[in-house]
Parts: structure tokens; sequence; C-alpha cells
């Protein structure tokens, strides 16, 4: 039979059966990601900033005036990075657990921090002065989470003297430019102070995000949008489509198309504003809720890579008690990818400067392995990058390098279930030829996998190394015989991506 073309701009479905899957899609796999046509090994990350004293559990970028700064929060202090200078901010000692999930946001050009123990701290961006408690707030009050929308500060899940209001939003009252609200007074008729409770619903309020103009307030099972109406309700409250909420705190971010959020159900849903719309159903919801540990969930986050179209659900896998993966969704192509995380626990986007780029001395690779040009930076000061904080204790610049932090990884593409029309069949493959972008001398290893029946699994033939650019015709020479045929392609080094994969296979008899 003629030559049979796989293509490569599909992303992962494992949730459904192999031999269903349409061209392009793959079967299983690691540390892959879909971009721009092509099965692409993920780039590397490697450290940034200065190295944090203890495990961060926070990180944000906090532009100013003056500088930008990275602010990293440990359980128990905080500190201002510009990639240059790091600078104490700590202040009062924080308290808490790895549980008690950081929320931040900037208003008037200040910083706000809460951890959900302690009172909510602000820091102005001035590097001799510390985190202090929010002005205008009761020493005995406590929320879930703290964002800004507007001119207010927004506090969720609020609790009081002991007593918890996990329906409630309470909002500030109307700050100044540069400056945060002077008061929380709800009941001061001269203020826009204010308080709700979301009681239509009887789940509890998680947290919150800014949508255009209105603020989308997620609940457990349910979401709510807040609009600035002023007058003497200053808001107004109404219920949005879908009995969806979010799984806990950082779970849910902008992309182009609106929100994406992170659900109590472990689902990845879609939204702007209407009925959620799941992105992983019958592609990679099964997989991902088979895979997320049952004690610390909770720890997941998700995060915004722009530059790559991408948005990261990161989860800690069964056993772990910070994120091992990320589950890398390509909004432009609609493909899944899966990368492995250094047990990351936190993760932000933003400018990073320069500065913070690595220098020739501080280069661990192998100068061969190194990506960037010699005394080059591949950092600019408009560009936006995702980091991520970590228990090593670490902050790492995710797309960085081809090595984990110094270390080789390997990355995993496979396809099975290929019947090329015909299911009742045996098929021979002969040789494949994969269309490889990559430098000359970069080594690939193949192996061929076949089956007799969709129910069973797959004899792998044996590891066959394709160096790039050795050979006249570039195929990868093999053998396997079966009425199911497939493809494993294992890179432990270097930068290389497939467009394609043509098949030499000849039809036998069906026995």
């Amino acid at each position: 039979m003629p030559v049979q073309t796989l293509p490569s701009a599909g992303g992962f479905v494992f949730d459904e059966v192999p031999q269903e899957l349409p061209d392009g899609a793959f079967s299983s796999g690691l540390n892959m990601r879909f971009q721009d046509g092509y099965a692409q090994r993920f780039s590397g990350h490697s450290s940034v900033l200065t190295a944090p004293a203890a495990a961060a559990y926070h990180i944000v970028n906090y532009p100013t005036s003056t500088a930008n700064y990275w602010i990293h929060a440990t359980l128990a202090g905080a500190w201002a990075d510009t990639g240059a200078v790091q600078t104490d901010i700590t202040g009062t000692t924080l308290t808490g657990t790895a549980d008690n999930r950081f929320t931040s946001c900037v208003l008037g050009g200040v910083y706000v921090q809460n951890n959900q123990a302690q009172v909510p701290m602000f820091w102005g961006g001035d590097v001799s002065l510390n985190l202090a408690s929010l002005t205008g707030w009761n020493s005995g009050w406590r929320c879930k989470a703290m964002r800004s929308f507007k001119a207010y500060l927004l506090a969720l899940n609020v609790t009081k003297a002991g007593v918890n209001f996990a329906s409630m939003v309470k909002w500030s009252d109307a700050s100044e430019p540069g400056s945060l609200p002077a008061s929380w007074a709800e009941a001061d008729a001269t203020l826009d102070a204010g308080e709700q409770d979301l009681a239509e619903t009887p789940d509890a309020v998680v947290d919150g995000l800014a949508l255009g103009d209105v603020f989308v307030v997620y609940k457990e099972r349910s979401m709510f949008a807040l609009q600035f109406t002023g007058g003497n309700e200053i808001f107004r409250v109404a219920r949005l489509p879908g009995d969806y909420g979010l799984l806990t705190q950082n779970c849910a971010v902008n992309f182009p198309g609106g929100h994406v959020m992170l659900t109590q159900g472990l689902d990845v849903m879609t939204h702007a504003g209407g009925e959620p719309v799941s992105i992983l159903k019958g592609k990679m919801r099964r997989w991902l809720q088979a895979n997320v540990d049952s004690t610390n969930y909770g720890r997941s986050f998700v995060v915004a890579n722009h530059p790559k179209s991408e948005v990261w659900v990161c989860f800690p896998g069964v056993g772990a008690t910070a994120c091992t993966r990320a589950l890398v969704w390509n909004y432009t192509e609609n493909s899944f990818g899966i990368r492995e995380l250094p047990n990351a626990t936190a993760g932000a986007f933003g400018p990073l400067s320069s500065s913070a780029a690595a220098t020739v001395d501080s280069i661990s690779e192998i100068v061969d392995d190194v990506t960037t040009v010699i005394d080059q930076s591949d950092i600019s000061a408009a560009d936006k990058r995702l980091i991520l904080a970590s228990t090593a204790p670490g902050l790492y610049l995710m797309d960085k390098g081809t090595k984990f932090a110094g270390a080789a990884f390997t990355a995993r593409l496979e396809r099975t279930g290929l019947t090329f029309g015909d299911a009742s069949r045996i098929k021979v493959l002969r040789s494949i030829m994969p269309r490889v972008d990559a430098p000359t001398g970069t080594v690939l290893t193949f192996q061929m996998l076949s089956s007799n029946s969709a129910d069973q699994g797959y004899t792998a033939g044996p590891l066959i190394q394709h160096t790039v650019g050795a050979s006249s015709d570039g195929r990868v020479y093999g053998f396997a015989s079966g009425k199911f045929l497939g493809v494993r392609v294992l890179g432990a080094s270097g930068a290389w991506r497939i467009k394609s994969m043509d098949f030499d296979v000849v039809m036998r008899g069906a026995f």
C-alpha cells in the first residue's frame, strides 16, 4: 500500500481508545507540547532571581515606576527581587501552612497580599519599608482571598471574630489613585464600603477574577458576577449560568477567550460569562482525574504562558505533596501536552529584566547544549515569562535551555492503534520517515509497536537510534507485524520537534 502519513499537530488524547483517535493525536507521552503544527520537546527550566531562603508558596510580578519586582513569599517571610537585588520585606513573621493559599493583587500601584491565616498586608515598593497590616482592616477579620477590582479591594469568604461567613463578598471604600482604601466600614452610609452574602447557593466562596467589566466570584459549585453600578448599592450581583465552581484559590486565569478554570470535579473549563464548557471532555478529563493526588489536590494552580499561547494546569501527581505535572493547553491550536514540574508550589507570568539572564559563569550545561548566543541574553525587558516557585527551594524560569535545572530529561511521544483503514488485516511496518526539525547530530530513539488485538498490550521492537542528518533518506528501518501498529519516539537531549511521520506499510491477509 502507499506510504501513510501521520501528522503531529493533534496533541495528546488519552481518554479515547487508540484505534479511534483522529489523525495527528497521540495516545501516550510526556514532556511534549504541540505548537505550530509540530509535536515538540518541551524546553527546559533554570534557576532565576535569588534563591528563596525556604520553599516559596507564592510568586507574583509587581512593577512600579522605579523598578520591576518579583515578590515571593515563604510560609514565614516575603522578599522583593529585581533580578539584581533581593530585599527582605517581611516585617511581621508570616504564619500559616502550605494549605493556607496565598492570593495577591495590586490596587492604586500598591501590592496587597493575603495568606488566609493573618491580617492582609501591603507594600508600596519602597525597599526601606516592610509589609504592613492593611489599613482600615479589622484585626479580628480574615478572608480566603483578596482581589482588586475597579477602585476597590474585595475580601472573599470572610471570617469575623472567629465566625465564618463562607458566602460573603466584602468590599472596601473606594481608594484614591496611588493609595489604599481607608475604611471597610459597611455600616457607614457616607462610604462606598459594603458586603453581601451570595446565599442563593449554599457552597462557599473560593476566589475571584476580573472578566472584562465584571468581576467573577467563584464559589465551589457556582459563579456570580459583580458589576460596578455606583449609587447606593455600588455593585450589582447576578448569578452566572452553570453549576460549576473553582477547586481552590489561584485556579482561574485569563486567556483571550475569557477564563480558564479548574473545577471542583477536576475538569478544566472555559467561559466568557456564559455556561462553562469543558475543554477536556473526550480528550484528557479521565486522565487528569486519575492522576491528581487525592490528598493534596488542593495545592493545584493554573497559570498562563502567553508567549506560547498556553495555559498550564499544575497539579500534584499521585503520592506528591507539590505540583509534579502540568497539563498544558495550547488555546490557539486546542491541543494538550504534558510536562513534568520541579515540585512547583506557585507560578506567575510577567516581564523579567535582562539582569536575571544567565551569564557564561552561571551556565551549567555543556557549551554545545547551550541554545543561546554566548554573551547574549535571551531575555529582554519587553518579554513576559513564566516563573514557577518550587519546594527545592528555588525559583525557575520556564522555557529556558534544554535541561531541567541542569539535569537531562527524556521526552516521549507514542501513538498506538494505527490500522491504516483496515483493523482486520495484518500489516507489516518496514520503515518510518520522521520529518524532524532539530540540529544535525541530534539523536532520537524509535520503537515500532504491534498488537493483534485492540484489547491486549503491544509488543515493542528493539530500540533504534536515529541521528538527524546522518542518513541520505532519513528513514528509520525496523520491523513490526500486527493488526494494530504503533510508534514510540524518545529523546533525552537537545531541542527537537516532529512535523509528521511517513509509515511504509505492507498489507497482508486477515488472519
